[in-house]
């Protein structure tokens, strides 16, 4: 007998674990918004610029510009004697610049591919005694299919629970993804 045919999980719990396509709803969601993002650093400069603050316009007003690796500037945003963008805005800017923004991007998407989800079955008792198997997703990382083992069962699991958390300003998020 496999681990599977041990698992005896509550399936009458409230749990995304449940509903296969809400879990794969929010991992298309995920991915989507993630490709989404990398499109959007790539297009800002990439990995090649880093973004810069060029403060000789004035203290309160900034250009944003970015520094290409053979030390030439690009003008990121500019206007007028004054600059273009408030020193707080700008300083938010750079420290999410392209390079860092492609990195975070990088690593969010490693996640994702570690904690992937994985469809399986479990055996749902009823109270007659009868039982039947039932759809379950679960984290093919943190469920190692031992219940007295594995660090999380179900879907999602923390880490990715705490990633879609982590994009939940993004248009599409559902509350439930992230509820325990």
């Amino acid at each position: 007998m496999t681990a599977q045919e041990f698992d005896v999980r509550d399936p009458a719990a409230t749990t995304p674990s449940f509903d296969v396509q809400q879990a794969r709803d929010m991992v298309a969601w995920l991915e989507s918004h993630l490709l989404d993002n990398k499109t959007i650093a790539e297009r800002a400069g990439g990995d090649s610029a880093v973004w810069h603050l060029d403060e000789t316009a004035s203290s309160q007003f900034v250009n944003l510009v970015r520094r290409h690796p053979q030390s030439s500037i690009d003008h990121v945003v500019t206007w007028g004697t004054t600059g273009a963008i408030s020193y707080p805005d700008a300083t938010h800017a750079t420290r999410h610049h392209p390079r860092h923004e492609l990195a975070v991007n990088d690593f969010h998407r490693a996640l994702l591919a570690l904690h992937k989800l994985e469809v399986t079955t479990i055996t749902r008792y009823d109270d007659d005694g009868g039982r039947e198997q039932v759809p379950y997703v679960t984290c093919s990382y943190c469920d190692t299919g031992n219940p007295y083992e594995a660090p999380h069962m179900g879907y999602p699991c923390p880490t990715i629970r705490g990633l879609v958390r982590a994009h939940r300003d993004l248009p599409g998020f559902k509350p439930e993804w992230t509820e325990t």
